[in-house]
């Protein structure tokens, strides 16, 4: 039991800590010292990439050893001597990385030799990575980066096609400490630029009100109607997460409002947590801001962000109409209420008292549609929302709240560092051992070089990696081994990576990780898995449409403008037949072949093909013809908000209306 208990602590990740005193002032000097040097880089300066990526890591990860403990179990604010000793020793790299600049960036990797100091320097250096990937990230990312480090070195022991040549001690840190196939590489990049800039924007937002807006809003627009406050949880939800590009914050920003309120009519905590966890993660696939995943692709592809998030418009929205839908019908089958009219506020209320917060969103989508970088428009839309800020007393970004903003983002940016320093270690050991073409050949063994099975093992890897890690490194890993073999096979780069890219967003709601289902459970007082398990339901159109996209990018934007407007069309017929199969109402209460029928049809729609359209159209149209005067009926009645005094809610189904 010791030795378990022993083992479980090693392997878990830590707590966040709040340093106290001299330690915390120090921390917030450095916080602004990095977001001075961030904001000079970008704006006035030329400084080699590589050289950025190297202050901007072993800084970012200084922070990470006093704010984060070495395991769940010290949760006091004491930071021990030895992560005082690392984050230093981290201080230190950084330092040796810019006295040393010149000669790292002019040297030949491998033909060159490492001196002692540097083999020394760059062997810490891993090592670090390695306990931070454990102390954020937790087993799952620790494992596979271990995995793959001994097949660094031991693989030229295996015989076959998964063996390689023998890599010494000097190689591997070479080419991981020193070179951009590694922790300061291309994958530092995404970190220290897109994910900075946007997190900061997310902040700043979020801090002025701009969440309060989104709530306030999506409030006004659906709170009157029956299953109002789960309606608002949809919304809101979504408009945020377009904006933070986190599950987690997400869930843990909107969801202290929802969940309660949810809960409060009648849903079962499970299922305010599902709806909350569901709408959460769709942010990550929804623009403008999308998620670190999102910038990853655009690294990884050489595609332009602006290109990625409007192929993802369509998708996007598709997902929010499925849960919006399955949240109307379900709450029209029990009664779901509506929250009382007298305490919710009117639209135009709400744009005369807050619209303000409108304006930081539309620069950035001016900034992204101009053709700015997208890190640019996300400083343009930070200036923005300090500017609006200050319209009213109430939510000015003071200095002080500036500071707090700062600290914040560093707090929440901590571990996607970490990921993308643990992903450089990924990348450069598949490419130096050629894993890659390794892995994509077994790929195409597997799939027999068909297009749908190729794509099916690729959904199944990509589940199984974000099973055991977060989103951003999901994709990474996939995208690397995977994403070769698909386009090997006929599939267009945005479409492959646009594929992988949903299946490691969705790791948000699979479990057993599902960290949106985690934080929701924590507000819902919920099982974390059954929460996750009808987050999946309630996402299924996410599971759906990869496949439907890349055998047809209409849904993509991409094609002729009568192709994308059919595809569309019927998608959306699709998407809310899909969801009446799902809850077994259109009108009226489905029965159990009605439902089956109706939702295989809306699955033959959302697939942008002509003849499976037109077969689902007809199917739904038989089955649901006859209810649709009742549907009707339903829409005219849709702005008077059933009442019920009690509502017992089924964890798995929503809920059963058992007295009225």
């Amino acid at each position: 039991m010791k030795f378990t208990s022993i083992l479980g602590a090693l392997f878990s990740t830590g707590a966040i800590r709040e340093p106290e005193g001299l330690i915390k002032k120090l921390i917030i000097s450095l916080v602004i010292g990095i977001t001075i040097f961030q904001f000079y880089v970008v704006l006035f300066s030329s400084m080699d990439p590589f050289l950025h990526n190297a202050i901007f890591i072993t800084f970012m990860l200084a922070i990470t050893f006093i704010v984060f403990s070495f395991n769940a179990s010290q949760k006091n604010n004491k930071i021990p001597f030895y992560d005082i000793a690392i984050s230093l020793t981290l201080l230190g790299i950084g330092i040796f990385m810019i006295v040393n600049s010149e000669r790292f960036l002019t040297r030949w990797p491998l033909a060159d030799p490492l001196s002692t100091t540097e083999l020394i320097v760059g062997t810490i250096l891993l090592l670090i990575v390695f306990e931070v990937t454990r102390r954020t990230l937790g087993a799952g990312m620790l494992v596979i980066v271990s995995a793959l480090m001994a097949y660094a070195f031991f693989g030229h022991l295996i015989s076959g096609p998964f063996g390689h040549e023998q890599y010494n001690l000097m190689q591997i840190v070479d080419q991981m400490a020193y070179t951009v196939n590694g922790v300061f590489g291309s994958i530092a990049t995404v970190a220290a630029t897109y994910v900075f800039f946007f997190v900061l924007f997310g902040n700043l937002f979020n801090a002025s009100g701009g969440g309060d807006f989104f709530y306030a809003l999506s409030k006004a627009v659906t709170g009157r109607v029956a299953g109002g406050p789960a309606k608002v949880a949809v919304i809101s939800s979504g408009l945020y997460g377009s904006i933070s590009g986190s599950p987690t914050a997400d869930v843990a920003t909107t969801g202290s409002f929802t969940i309660p309120s949810m809960k409060k009519v009648g849903y079962s905590g499970t299922y305010a947590g599902a709806i909350e966890a569901t709408a959460a993660t769709g942010g990550s696939i929804l623009p403008p801001v999308m998620g670190s995943a999102a910038f990853l692709m655009a690294e990884m592809t050489g595609i332009s962000y602006t290109s990625i998030a409007l192929a993802a418009l369509i998708p996007g929205l598709l997902y929010y109409l499925a849960i919006f839908s399955q949240v109307h019908f379900q709450a029209k089958k029990l009664k779901m209420a509506g929250y009382d009219d007298e305490t919710l506020p009117t639209v135009r209320g709400v744009m005369k008292s807050m619209g303000q917060f409108m304006i930081p969103i539309v620069v950035l989508i001016v900034f992204l549609e101009q053709g700015f970088t997208p890190v640019l428009g996300a400083i343009a839309a930070s200036i923005a929302t300090i500017i609006v800020s200050y319209f009213k007393k109430e939510t000015r970004l003071t200095p002080r709240k500036l500071f707090d903003t700062m600290v914040e983002t560093t707090t929440r940016i901590s571990p996607l560092v970490a990921v993308c320093a643990a992903a450089g270690v990924v990348a450069g050991i598949i490419q130096v051992t050629g894993l890659g073409g390794k892995f994509s050949s077994l790929i195409h063994a597997a799939s027999g070089g068909s297009v749908f099975m190729t794509m099916v093992v690729t959904m199944l890897v990509c589940i199984i990696f974000g099973m055991g890690m977060p989103t951003p490194a999901a994709y990474i890993l996939t995208a690397v081994l995977a994403a070769p073999i698909m386009i090997e096979v006929g599939i267009d780069v945005m479409q492959a990576h646009m594929f992988i890219l949903y299946y490691a967003c969705l790791s948000a709601i699979t479990p057993p990780v599902a960290v949106a289902a985690y934080a929701a459970a924590a507000i819902a007082d919920a099982n974390p898995m059954k929460i996750g398990f009808l987050a999946c339901r309630l996402g299924l159109v996410a599971f759906i449409i990869p496949y439907m996209f890349v055998y047809d990018p209409s849904l993509l934007l991409i094609g002729s403008t009568l192709n994308i407007v059919i595809a569309v069309l019927t998608a959306i017929v699709g998407v809310i037949s899909l969801a009446a199969g799902l809850e077994g109402w259109f009108g009226k209460t489905l029965h159990g072949w009605e439902r089956a029928i109706v939702a295989v049809c809306g699955i033959l729609m959302i697939y942008p093909e002509y003849i499976s359209s037109i077969i689902g159209l007809i199917g739904v149209s038989l089955i649901l013809g006859t209810k649709f005067p009742a549907l009707v009926k339903d829409f005219k009645e849709a702005g008077k908000a059933n009442t019920v005094s009690e509502v017992a809610v089924d964890d798995t189904t929503g809920g059963q209306k058992i007295s009225s």
